[in-house]
């Protein structure tokens, strides 16, 4: 049985990209892995391109083309480690990810799932760092895990029944949103991903749809709160950006006239997420 089980789908990936990326995979410093490669109905040269390389930890399936959300979960139910990473097909990892990543989730057992800071990349050039302990507030405000940096602890997926929904170019946060109810989450303060920004990304061709779901996924998480409307109205107010002044803990420490509503609010979700456990 492996350590990690990587989960890579891979639909019609420039071949340059593919190559940088299984590359950075069997090129990691930790090598006790599994390296499973869902060719999600590639009509390019994938296959060809992902079987040029004869290393025993590739593990190569193919479909017909069934979409991200429908291979990422057949990704995890073919997983075996006790771990599982995912991976995007045009993005690096660095060479110590998977070593610092295994070291964090084999010290703390009640840590879910680990990312860490990325690096964009061609252009623009710079990283994009994300808090190192989020809690429920800080997700609800943006989200808080790179998604093709990101190593699970498997037991918490099963156990939890924890899988994609059908939320299209935002699957990714709307699962971080049920898992953080009943784990933690924790993201390593460094760089261990090269995130490749280009023409074809999610984000670029999608931006409305993800951007209609994320404010979905946001509303369902202020529904897990209160059903109180003029709450909700409260809550998004006291997050918004330019309010906050520190975010920590369920303690937020905000420039707003009556402390009272603070104080309010910090004794509402501590008790509301010292009771609830629920997805």
């Amino acid at each position: 049985m492996p350590k990690i089980s990587v989960v890579m789908p891979v639909y019609n990936t420039k071949e340059e990209f593919l190559h940088a990326s299984i590359k950075s995979i069997l090129n990691q410093s930790y090598s006790d892995f599994e390296f499973i490669i869902i060719n999600d109905g590639s009509t390019n040269n994938a296959k060809e391109v992902i079987l040029s390389y004869p290393d025993s930890r590739i593990k190569y399936f193919e479909q017909e083309n069934h979409g991200l959300i429908y291979t990422l979960n057949k990704g995890l139910s073919l997983s075996q480690g006790e771990y599982i990473a995912r991976m995007d097909s045009d993005d690096i990892s660095l060479p110590e990810r998977f070593a610092k990543q295994v070291n964090v989730l084999d010290k703390n057992s009640d840590i879910g799932a680990v990312g860490s800071y990325i690096k964009l990349f061609p252009t623009p050039d710079f990283e994009v760092k994300y808090a190192i302990t989020p809690t429920y507030l800080d997700l609800l405000r943006e989200n808080q895990l790179a998604h093709p940096v990101v190593m699970f602890r498997k037991s918490v997926l099963e156990q939890f029944n924890l899988k994609y929904n059908n939320c299209l170019y935002a699957e990714d946060y709307e699962l971080w949103s049920r898992l953080i109810k009943v784990s933690k989450i924790y993201n390593i303060p460094e760089v261990l991903l090269k995130y490749r920004r280009h023409d074809n990304t999610i984000s670029a061709i999608h931006s409305d749809l993800q951007s209609q779901n994320t404010q979905k996924t946001k509303q369902n998480m202020l529904d897990f709160l209160t059903h109180d409307k003029k709450l909700q109205h409260k809550i998004c107010q006291l997050l918004a950006p330019k309010y906050i002044y520190k975010l920590f803990g369920f303690i937020p420490i905000l420039k707003i006239k009556r402390k009272s509503d603070c104080d309010k609010w910090y004794l509402f979700c501590l008790i509301k997420f010292k009771t609830t456990k629920k997805v």
